[in-house]
């Protein structure tokens, strides 16, 4: 009878087990992985700016649906499913002045990282020219 119940408990135990690791597989099934190769990044996100912005170190404008402007140098990685980008942002101080704009910027040099969803984007261009 002993050995019954343990053997009952193992199998409940192994149910659990299984039951468990399936969810945690299914966890790590929905991460979303960040590409910093702009040719794999232009497969997921096929718009002019994105292999541009990424081998670039220039001041780039990301213009949101509310109207800021994200003042960026760069894009460092696009997700594979297409919905953010990780950027580095402009300082204030790098950002030319213009009237009538509200600029988002890094709060330091030290603080630069920003990871934007691309559906609030509606426009990206060049703020200044060569």
């Amino acid at each position: 009878m002993l050995e019954v119940t343990l053997s009952i408990i193992a199998v409940l135990t192994s149910l659990g087990s299984l039951w468990f690791t399936d969810k945690q597989w299914q966890r790590i099934k929905k991460k979303v992985a960040m590409l910093s190769d702009a040719e794999a990044a232009i497969e997921v996100l096929p718009t002019w700016y994105t292999g541009r912005m990424m081998d670039e170190y220039w001041q780039f404008g990301l213009v949101t649906t509310n109207g800021n402007i994200i003042a960026i140098s760069s894009i460092k990685a696009v997700s594979d499913d297409g919905k953010w980008l990780d950027v580095e942002l402009l300082t204030g101080d790098e950002v030319p002045e213009r009237d009538n704009c509200t600029f988002i910027t890094a709060v330091s040099d030290d603080r630069r990282c920003a990871s934007v969803q691309i559906s609030n984007i509606v426009t990206a261009y060049e703020l200044v020219t060569s």
